[in-house]
Order: structure tokens, then C-alpha cells, then sequence
């Protein structure tokens, strides 16, 4: 199986809105832009599933590059959206909560954990990491015997995770075997790719990141 981690390009408008499919509208001109150059990069990929964000501007992305794929089936789940603020904030005026933000920036790691601005760490992967290990035992992966287990068929399954930033960092921690951090150990830049493949040994695949060649 390999799966690939696809960040939303750049976006516009309600950052929180989950509009209805087909999305337009979500993301900004040169977000569209993005898309397209990340939809025509995959579009020889085997793409044969998409799990996507329900926010808008990720959508509009997955959208995008299941056209230039064939069109493969888009699963909207609500546990890939990105880290939650405390909704007790959502009234703050904007320039108090960059200033709770730049003052988070500056903690150390371990004060980090879980702060009033909203979602903790682990209250992050909690959300995230159990659904995400149904949905791709629902597609045929296991995780076993410290690796995944494939079905018969799946080990050459090809799905696509289209999100955001923070909530991508917890899915390849969590497939990858990487403990919980609050600073993720991967950064996910507007619009880019990372491919997890899974190398088989007596029947058990063992996840690797593999970094894609420029072009």
C-alpha cells in the first residue's frame, strides 16, 4: 500500500466553513494554481481513494486532484480538520489571539502540551489516530506485529490523505511509529506531497518515507 500525504493548497475565504461538494470558492487564485500543479504531479500516481478534510479549501484540493486522477472516490471525514481552538475564544479580538499565539510560539516544548488556546497534543492524536486506523482497516491495512498487515489486493492500494498541516503531522507520526509531539517532526508546506510506502516482509509492510524527486 502506499499512501500520500497531500497538504491543502493556498486558501481563501471561511477558514472553518464545510461547504457541500463541489467546492469552489475556497481557494485563492494562486491556490488554484497549486492545486492543479499538485493534481497534474499525481495524476500518473494510481490514486484509488481520497480521505479529505471537510474544510473547504482541503475539498477544493482533493477535488482538483481526483479530476486529473480519474476521478476516484472522496471520503470527507471530520477528524482530519485542523488543530481546534478553544471555541471560548472564537470572540477575541484578532490582535489578542496572535498575541496568545506568539507567546505560545515561545514556550518550551514540554509546556506545550495542552495550553488555553484550545486543543492539547494528545487530545489531538486521540481524535485523529483511532479513525484513522479504521478507515484504513476499512480499506484493507492493519496495523499488526508492529507494521500493517495488508489484505489480499490492498498491499497495492494507493490512497491519498488530502488535510492540513498539524492534522497531516499527527497521521504520519501515527503511521510512521512516531511518538506524540507538540512540535510535529514534519512540515507541511501549501500544496505539497509526502509518500509513505510500506516495504512487505513475511506478509507485514513496514512504513517509509519516501521523498519525492524534484518535478
Amino acid at each position: 500500500m502506499k499512501l500520500i500525504l497531500v497538504r491543502h493548497a493556498e486558501a481563501a475565504g471561511d477558514p472553518h466553513a464545510t461547504p457541500m461538494r463541489p467546492v469552489t470558492g475556497f481557494l485563492s487564485p494562486a491556490g488554484v494554481r497549486q492545486a492543479a500543479v499538485t493534481a497534474a504531479a499525481l495524476a500518473g500516481a494510481g490514486i484509488e481513494h481520497l480521505l479529505v478534510s471537510p474544510y473547504g479549501r482541503a475539498v477544493q484540493t482533493a477535488e482538483t486532484i481526483a479530476r486529473a486522477a480519474g476521478d476516484p472516490p472522496i471520503s470527507v471525514h471530520p477528524w482530519l480538520r485542523e488543530w481546534m481552538p478553544d471555541a471560548a475564544l472564537k470572540d477575541l479580538p484578532s490582535t489578542r489571539f496572535e498575541e496568545m499565539m506568539r507567546r505560545d510560539g515561545e514556550r518550551y516544548l514540554e509546556e506545550c502540551w495542552k495550553t488555553e488556546l484550545g486543543e492539547g497534543c494528545y487530545e489531538m492524536h486521540a481524535r485523529i489516530v483511532p479513525p484513522l486506523y479504521a478507515e484504513l482497516a476499512a480499506l484493507g491495512v492493519r496495523r499488526r506485529l508492529g507494521g500493517w498487515v495488508p489484505d489480499a489486493g490492498a498491499e497495492r492500494r494507493t490512497v491519498a490523505i488530502v488535510a492540513h498541516g498539524g492534522s497531516l503531522g499527527v497521521v504520519a507520526s501515527a503511521i510512521l511509529g512516531l511518538p506524540p509531539s507538540p512540535i510535529a517532526p514534519l512540515s507541511f508546506q501549501l500544496a505539497s506531497v509526502a509518500v509513505i510506502s510500506f516495504t512487505l516482509r513475511r506478509g507485514i509492510g513496514y512504513p517509509h518515507l519516501v521523498v519525492p524527486a524534484p518535478g
